[in-house]
């Protein structure tokens, strides 16, 4: 039967018992949320994109998705490239690629490729993390605790508190952080639809403007055209009736006003001038038509 010789058995040779599960390491897991695509579980590389509930994705994978138009139950949420933001991160000077592990070395495994630009915190999941979803700058919560402004520590920007979403959050933020989400995207479309109303009426009213403008522009530019007319008339009127005046008030114009006067007896005048008038011999030597048929023939 065994048990002989001195032997002492233990419990669990005797009584078997039902093994625990294995449990996950909860720094690999962390590491590995915060280093690879919440869709191809592939590493991070730039660019680098996050969706408003805090996943972080690589753009191409994001892309290829929507193109293929693939029924992903991680993208559910993403309807196109407006509900992803390109993340702003600032990299870890001191962080070197992990190669093969040869032994000879000692590697940091908690070192992580991108930092914090105010506290220099890493971002490897031991802090948390969020981003402005407006400019997409990843700042950590210490930085936006200690150091609140209304713009945003790296570039300055202007944003609001509901535009900092947390990046990887826990279980028990998720519910707030999809909450937020919904709340976003209902007043981005009555903001979209008011602007739409206001274009409408802008467009309306740009519509209504160009005949009463015209209308009125023409009735300018016939007042104006008859005031420029009107004045050209004038001036002409003046004109003329200089010229009239000067000629009247002529010497040689006394002759002419004279009861006695006649071209045929001017001495300065000369013979084909004289024939152009009545008074002329050849004018009245001229023979007239027929009386009776008004024939310009002459018999």
């Amino acid at each position: 039967m065994g048990c002989d010789g001195g032997t002492i058995p233990r419990r669990d040779e005797l009584v078997k018992t039902k093994k625990k599960p294995e449990q996950k390491d909860k720094n690999s897991e962390r590491l590995y949320r915060w280093r690879h695509c919440s869709i191809s579980q592939t590493p991070l590389k730039t660019p680098v994109v996050a969706c408003e509930l805090g996943r972080m994705y690589n753009k191409e994978v994001v892309l290829t998705r929507l193109l293929d138009r693939s029924s992903e139950p991680g993208m559910s949420h993403i309807r196109g490239l407006k509900d992803i933001k390109e993340l702003n991160l600032t990299s870890n000077p001191g962080y070197r690629h992990e190669g093969a592990n040869k032994g000879d070395a000692y590697t940091d495994h908690q070192a992580a490729e991108y930092i914090c630009p105010v506290t220099s915190l890493e971002m490897n999941g031991k802090y948390p993390f969020s981003f402005v979803w407006t400019c997409g700058c990843v700042v950590s919560e210490r930085a936006l605790k200690e150091v609140k402004s209304e713009v945003c520590h790296k570039c300055g920007q202007p944003y609001q508190e509901e535009d900092v979403i947390p990046l990887n959050p826990s279980v028990d933020e998720q519910d707030a952080v999809k909450a937020r989400m919904i709340s976003r995207r209902a007043k981005a479309k009555v903001a979209k639809k008011a602007k739409k109303i206001e274009k409408r009426a802008i467009k309306e009213e740009d519509d209504d403007a160009p005949t009463t403008s015209t209308s009125k522009g023409k009735k300018v530019a016939k007042l104006s055209d008859g005031a420029s007319s009107s004045s050209d008339i004038s001036k002409s009127s003046l004109r003329v009736q200089g010229m009239a005046s000067a000629v009247l008030r002529d010497k040689d114009f006394e002759k002419i006003r004279s009861a006695g006067f006649s071209v045929a007896s001017d001495p300065k005048a000369s013979e084909v001038f004289k024939s152009l008038f009545d008074t002329h011999k050849t004018a009245q030597r001229k023979q007239s038509a027929h009386w009776v048929t008004c024939n310009p023939q002459y018999f």
